[in-house]
């Protein structure tokens, strides 16, 4: 059988391994697939790309295809679906050296932790600088419905600080994090990996939480593709998830972690340092240049705890929080969206008859310590101990 070409776009970070790994391991060549990966700057470009036909297929932040659905961003609403997840967790707070001492100063009880809390320090830095009549902080994210934004606002307003009135909020490609905040232009960033480690490992940053410390298995990036193309290539489609799911199951392999961080090195997927990508991988992370590995065995989970299965009620929590900070009308029809995007159905098909770990329903109680699917998700209690009922109904 001639294999079918598909061409794929990603974004240089570590959650960028599933297409990698199932190019360089075979996995795609063994479902008939020639992956052919290009490598992008911006989440707009690729986005763009994957919506006019450019690209079959995307290394995406899971809000985008929300987003582009309801026509936001600047762009025509376009169809594009999310058929499967690409892991969870990567995502950091790094902040400037300068301000971590001045947090650590004004409130060495919040810094001791919980990591989640951290922004309780910041808070009284921000008192002190409005005090004194200094200008704003600035902050930055990747994208404006990125789960790193989310993140970053659910962090701050924890901490009592109003992200829109408080702080400056902006957005900066993940690869040009590192050097802003470097030369000044940022205080702050919340970003995926490597661009945490690498601002430590420089001396230039200091992490105050993980991902895992606000919400632990939250959504991620995704596989996006345009509703067109998938039903005109269905069954591509299901041999790119089925392929993808096998390399979410290599890469997942303790054993697996540190070839894949020397595929992961190389100039034509991240391109960062391979001791960097490594202290990521290997849920051994450094906080602060100097100090101890912290142990974060779940920092990156691409197959495990369902970390590849597009849950509706994730989708759900990302257009709530689109519209808990006005990016959306609170009269928008959230799960009506949700269920035109997100695709476990197509998810299903590709994995039946693969030992893959399904949960029995599409939706769940998101954050709830006695959910009877807990086994099957692992911990992902919200750091203020919230919980999120989609009120989502099969």
């Amino acid at each position: 059988m001639a294999h079918k070409l598909v061409r794929l776009g990603f974004i240089p970070l570590i959650d960028c391994a599933l297409p990698v790994v199932a190019r360089a391991q075979g996995f795609a060549e063994a479902e008939n697939i020639d992956l052919h990966l290009i490598r992008e700057m911006s989440w707009a470009a690729i986005r763009d790309k994957l919506s006019y036909g450019v690209y079959d297929a995307a290394h995406l932040l899971a809000g985008i295809p929300l987003a582009a659905r309801m026509g936001l961003g600047g762009m025509p609403g376009q169809n594009l679906l999310v058929p499967m997840a690409l892991g969870r967790g990567g995502n950091a707070i790094t902040v400037s050296r300068r301000l971590y001492q001045r947090m650590l100063a004004v409130d060495p009880v919040a810094m001791k932790g919980p990591r989640g809390h951290t922004a309780r320090a910041l808070k009284k830095v921000i008192e002190d600088d409005r005090a004194a009549g200094r200008p704003p902080m600035s902050f930055a994210t990747v994208f404006p419905y990125s789960s790193h934004n989310y993140e970053l606002r659910y962090w701050l307003a924890a901490g009592g600080i109003d992200p829109d009135r408080d702080i400056n909020m902006g957005v900066i490609a993940p690869p040009r994090m590192f050097d802003s905040l470097r030369n000044g232009w940022v205080d702050g960033y919340c970003v995926g990996e490597p661009w945490n480690q690498r601002a430590v490992f420089q001396g230039d940053g200091v992490i105050v939480a993980l991902k895992d410390d606000i919400w632990p298995r939250s959504p991620e990036k995704v596989l996006g593709v345009h509703e067109t193309w998938a039903k005109e290539n269905h069954e591509t489609l299901l041999a790119l998830i089925a392929a993808l799911v096998k390399a979410a199951e290599w890469v997942d392999q303790p054993e697996n972690r540190n070839e894949l961080a020397q595929i992961l090195a190389d100039e034509s997927h991240v391109g960062a340092p391979y001791d960097i990508i490594r202290a990521s991988l290997e849920g051994r992370p450094v906080f602060n240049q100097g100090d101890d590995p912290v142990d974060a065995p779940d920092r990156h989970v691409f197959y495990r705890y369902t970390a590849t299965f597009p849950w509706l009620s994730q989708g759900m929590w990302l257009v709530k929080q689109m519209q808990r900070w006005g990016q959306v009308p609170a009269t928008v029809d959230a799960a009506a969206i949700v269920r035109q995007v997100y695709r476990p159905d197509l998810y299903r098909e590709a994995v039946k008859g693969q030992d893959v770990a399904l949960p029995a329903k599409d939706w769940r109680i998101e954050g709830a310590d006695n959910a009877p699917d807990r086994a099957l998700v692992g911990p992902d209690r919200f750091l203020d101990g919230s919980v999120f009922d989609p009120q989502l109904s099969d």
